[in-house]
Formats: structure tokens, sequence, C-alpha cells
């Protein structure tokens, strides 16, 4: 029933995604781009650089912190609230990017949009603790 159950917020999250991205294409118009699945589109190779090390970086914290939830018991929790900060870090990274050096700045108003569904969704499941992570 768990798995049900992250099954249907993950659709709801992306149906939420894909809708304020069509209300806010059409009311700012902005024209949408052809991109791969799962790509990271970099505006140029300094934006490519720093999102290495950021990911890099990321990587290395992130290891340490299952490290840390696993064999030192830390609460699960940090892992989560870590994942709000690297949906963060990663958003402001490109958002930055798309406004200061893309043909077309306003898509950082969507990039930052999404960013916030994602972390307001990540935010509910600890709150609400959805699926008994925290117990």
């Amino acid at each position: 029933m768990s798995w049900l159950k992250f099954i249907l917020f993950f659709v709801i999250v992306i149906a939420t995604i894909f809708v304020m991205k069509f209300s806010l294409r059409k009311l700012l118009k902005i024209e949408k781009r052809e991109k791969d699945f799962l790509s990271h589109e970099h505006v140029n190779d300094q934006h490519k650089k720093i999102d290495k090390r950021v990911r890099w970086g990321w990587l290395f914290v992130g290891i340490t912190i299952i490290y840390l939830v696993i064999f030192q018991e830390v609460p699960v929790m940090l892992y989560l609230l870590l994942y709000i900060a690297w949906m963060a870090t990663d958003a402001f990274v490109r958002a930055y990017f798309q406004w200061k050096h893309s043909e077309q700045p306003k898509e950082s108003v969507l990039t930052i949009s999404e960013m916030l569904i994602w972390v307001i969704a990540v935010t509910v499941v600890i709150y609400f603790d959805v699926f008994n992570f925290l117990a």
C-alpha cells in the first residue's frame, strides 16, 4: 500500500509541475525549447563547470550522510533536509545562469517555480511523515 501511496504522491507532484509550467509559459510568453529527457541543459561552459562541481560536492556530502544514517543512527530527516538543500542549490545555479547568460532569461522563473514545488513536496513528506520514514 505504501508503494501505491508513493506513486500517487509522485504523480500528483509531476502533474502540478506540468500545470504550473504550462500556465507560466502562457502567462510570461516563454517559448518551449526541445530538450532531451533527463538532460542537463547548460547555458555555457562556466555553467557546466560549476554544475559539475556542485554535483560532485553534493555526491560526497550525500554519501557521507547515507553512511551516518545507516551506521551512526543519525535520523533520516537529515538526509531529507540534505535533499532539499541539494535541490535548492542545483536550481539556484541553473536559474542564475538562465537569468544572466541565457537567450530566454524568463526560463529562470520556471526553474525556481519547479524547485519550490519539489521543496514543498519533500517538506510535506517530512512534516506529515507521509511514508513513515521517521517512525
